[in-house]
């Protein structure tokens, strides 16, 4: 779900590429906090809001539920949506960092370690909610052999019964010959 950066997005068009209808749009916009722009022809959204809106439908699909949204903080690391060229980054002097206590240090990297839990975490996820929608016929002829074989293991051709009925037999079988004179 990606939009061109010069796109004007009208609000029918958005409800229906999100199968949503019209109130729970502007439930999400005040949500996030959008304030959609207007011109001749009527509200719209740009494509970095659009971004947001497809980022909380994602959410509330793998949560059910708007709140713990991060907002949209993600948008400056996604190099591959464009979004993040278009930001403008001050360069910043060595001297301010220099400067840091060791507070202001340790909050720093807390922060860092914070960005790089999430980019590791990222792909995992994706790769969660990707097997979570497949199905069987998803599955490659390996995995699906591989699935077959553990149902094979799980439920053996012989029931249960007839298992457990040979195993006391051959246990009879063996205390008879350790003991011959019990029968």
């Amino acid at each position: 779900m990606t939009t061109e950066l010069s796109t004007k997005l009208r609000p029918d068009a958005i409800c229906e590429k999100l199968s949503i209808g019209s109130s729970t749009y502007y439930n999400r916009l005040k949500h996030l906090g959008i304030e959609a722009s207007k011109d001749e022809d009527g509200p719209y959204l740009n494509a970095e809001q659009m971004k947001l809106m497809e980022d909380l439908s994602e959410h509330i699909k793998a949560t059910g539920k708007m709140q713990g949204f991060g907002g949209g903080g993600q948008l400056a690391l996604s190099e591959r949506s464009g979004l993040a060229s278009a930001l403008e980054i001050p360069e910043v002097e060595a001297e301010t960092f220099d400067q840091m206590d060791d507070e202001m240090l340790s909050q720093f990297i807390e922060e860092a370690g914070e960005l790089k839990t999430q980019q590791i975490a990222m792909p995992h996820l994706i790769k969660w909610h990707l097997a979570n929608n497949m199905s069987e016929e998803d599955l490659s002829d390996e995995q699906r052999a591989k699935l077959q074989a553990i149902r094979d293991a799980a439920n053996p051709k012989q029931s249960a019964a007839s298992i457990a009925q040979q195993l006391l037999q051959r246990h009879r079988n063996k205390n008879q010959q350790k003991n011959p004179e019990t029968k």
